[in-house]
């Protein structure tokens, strides 16, 4: 599963990434809160419709990226009313009984509400998760909300050991393809722990060179320091961010008018 950043030229993309984590944390926040199935399952269509045409994501790159959190919500949603205890839907009607164990409808509406819920959470970070690429994110919290650039730093060059550690993870196994060590069969420990010293002696050298160099320039010395890239908010990250939550107000209205919208409380009891 892929849920880091695509790189592409979109509207989403171009937005501040203090912009999009704005317009999204109180439409997550309210989803939280909900109780029902229509609000989580509407936001969930609206977001995915937004990152796919104005944020130029791939159909199957979302797809993939959303099939897997699909799978384990509905694979809990079926199985957890199994251990449900009674006492906690008593009078519910019973849907399947298999010997002890009692498929209670109550129970499974309760837990399928959840999983709706939590799989609409997911869903909506693709707004952010998707367009967002983590070093603008941190350069953005730096220079406007005055996150501590030590700390922001040290997590950028943190995150892009990532990809080398990838990349020399792949070196190495062409390496030892080369020498004629088989890279299938076997046990999978067995294999991982021929790639584990080569690899943590690369990632503690590659460590080492990346300290030195911030050393030499004298990172941390002075309380701030200059920007090649400035960020701020722009007419059109207001625009967006008034049109979006115009868009998710509207669409709390209807659910409100037409008696969709249950009890906003995060916790439901059976």
């Amino acid at each position: 599963m892929e849920i880091s950043y695509y790189h592409t030229d979109s509207l989403l993309h171009r937005l501040n990434p203090l912009c999009k984590l704005l317009a999204i944390f109180p439409v997550l926040a309210f989803v939280a809160f909900t109780t029902d199935f229509s609000v989580p399952g509407a936001f969930a269509i609206l977001i995915s419709l937004i990152v796919l045409i104005l944020g130029h994501i791939p159909l199957t790159r979302f797809i993939r990226v959303a099939w897997m959190p699909l799978l384990l919500f509905a694979f809990f949603t079926l199985v957890y009313p199994f251990f449900v205890r009674p006492e906690l839907v008593k009078g519910s009607p019973i849907l399947l009984s298999f010997g002890p164990l009692i498929y209670y409808q109550t129970a499974l509406l309760h837990v399928a509400q959840i999983a709706l819920r939590a799989y609409a959470i997911i869903l909506l970070s693709l707004f952010f998760s998707l367009t967002t690429d983590i070093s603008d994110f941190i350069r953005a919290l730096v220079q406007q909300w005055k996150f501590p650039y030590k700390i922001g730093y040290g997590t950028m060059a943190a995150f892009r050991f990532v990809p080398m550690l990838q990349s020399e993870m792949q070196l190495i196994q062409a390496a030892h393809k080369i020498r004629g060590i088989a890279d299938h069969g076997g046990l999978r420990y067995a294999r991982m722990r021929r790639y584990a010293i080569p690899l943590l002696s690369i990632a503690l050298r590659r460590a080492e060179r990346t300290a030195l160099a911030m050393d030499s320039r004298a990172f941390g010395v002075l309380p701030r320091r200059t920007y090649y890239k400035r960020y701020s908010f722009s007419l059109q990250d207001y625009l967006f961010l008034a049109c979006f939550w115009l868009a998710c107000l509207l669409l709390c209205l209807f659910f409100w008018y037409s008696g969709l919208l249950g009890p906003l409380i995060f916790f439901k009891q059976f």
